[in-house]
């Protein structure tokens, strides 16, 4: 009758929405690759013109690659540890720093209950990591950690401005402010001699000896 006739297409229906999605969805992603192939085909590389540091980074070019973070669980702490680690052994250079930027998840009040025990992960495995490759520098690796502040149109307490925040923070400390973070490793003597700073996301990779390509072509400018 009419009404199972009704019910069949409203059916049908149904499912072909169901199956637009993932058609839609890997749709996007040919488009994508199509577009990406596209630009490799059509637009000429242009390299930058570079200094050659073959030999190392010199000592007026000190740079440090930070990752701006958050300290969420045990596990993701050890995860920012490991990729810190990667990222040196495919960089390491007298004159090259790794470190960590980080904060904590927004919270309803300035201090949560496992807080105290996620900084503690991340200052022993960055003092770990220190000791691990004291022979080739002691403070190879650091620590930038900020506490919660109130953030009264979120209503919540958080990290400020999140990841711009430790960014601006961490450029003002380079410059001599002070109390912009709560808890520090690593050496702060060498701060006022950083030139260059490399940010990453934390799953961005930093492929063998790319920090120093990138900072001989901050260096030719």
């Amino acid at each position: 009758g009419p009404n199972a006739t009704e019910g069949v297409s409203y059916t049908l229906a149904i499912l072909l929405c169901l199956l637009a999605i993932p058609a839609l969805h890997c749709a996007a992603h040919l488009g994508i690759g199509v577009v990406n192939w596209l630009a490799t085909v059509l637009v000429q590389p242009r390299p930058l013109p570079r200094m050659d540091f073959r030999d190392g980074i010199p000592p007026q070019h000190r740079t440090m690659v930070v990752v701006p973070t958050m300290l969420s669980n045990p596990e993701a702490v050890e995860y920012l540890l490991e990729g810190l680690e990667l990222r040196y052994l495919a960089n390491r250079d007298n004159n090259l720093y790794f470190a960590l930027l980080t904060d904590l998840k927004d919270a309803t009040q300035e201090v949560m209950p496992g807080d105290e025990e996620l900084v503690r992960l991340a200052r022993q495995g960055v003092e770990h990591l220190n000791q691990k490759y004291e022979g080739h520098r002691p403070d190879s690796f650091y620590l930038f950690h900020r506490p919660r502040r109130w953030n009264a149109q979120e209503g919540l307490w958080m990290g400020f401005e999140r990841k711009r925040g430790k960014l601006v923070e961490f450029n003002a400390l380079l410059r001599g402010a002070k109390d912009r973070f709560a808890q520090i490793v690593g050496d702060t003597t060498v701060l006022p001699e950083v030139r260059y700073v490399i940010t990453l996301d934390t799953d961005t990779q930093l492929p063998r000896d790319s920090a120093r390509e990138m900072v001989g072509a901050m260096a030719h400018t």
